[in-house]
């Protein structure tokens, strides 16, 4: 059931798609192109900031079928393994409850559900917040690389204009 639930929040957050932040991508040359519009007028380069968003869009969506197929069939078999957990639950709870009535109480059954299910659920959103260790790796990377450069402007320094 945590398998499901994770394949679903992916599905549904779309953190199937990959890093978004490429400019080869559609977004990106249409933000590119939008942020920088002055420059692409002035060098009336329109009709080639909007072939190359047209080439873009062409492949992203060459193999959509494909891309749809899997999404759905990874949805589905979310679901149907959620589903498929739950009515396992449901029958042993009930066999237990049946078979052996002075053990569990029928309130005692749906706490141990309720508290299986919200923590299936928490499951699946904690592991949207894990991280891929490269992604990890390279976001360190560039905060240590930021910490260890050497500014431009040394307040401590005693060189250039003096005013007192």
């Amino acid at each position: 059931m945590g398998f499901g639930a994770v394949m679903e929040m992916q599905m549904y957050l779309g953190e199937d798609e990959g890093d978004s932040a490429d400019k080869s991508c559609s977004g990106g040359i249409l933000i590119e192109t939008l942020l920088n519009i002055r420059t692409v007028a002035s060098l009336t380069i329109e009709h080639i900031k909007s072939d190359e968003y047209a080439n873009a869009l062409q492949a992203e969506h060459s193999g959509s079928l494909k891309t749809h197929v899997y999404k759905g069939t990874a949805s589905g078999f979310g679901q149907l393994s959620q589903m498929w957990g739950m009515g396992l639950m449901f029958w042993w709870g009930g066999w237990l409850l049946v078979n052996q009535p002075g053990k569990f109480s029928f309130v005692d059954y749906n706490i141990s559900m309720m508290s299986l299910l919200y923590a299936l659920s928490g499951l699946g959103m904690a592991a949207q917040g894990t991280v891929d260790k490269d992604k990890a790796n390279a976001a360190a990377e560039r905060i240590f690389a930021l910490i260890d450069r050497e500014s431009a402007i040394d307040s401590l320094s005693n060189e250039g204009k003096q005013s007192f």
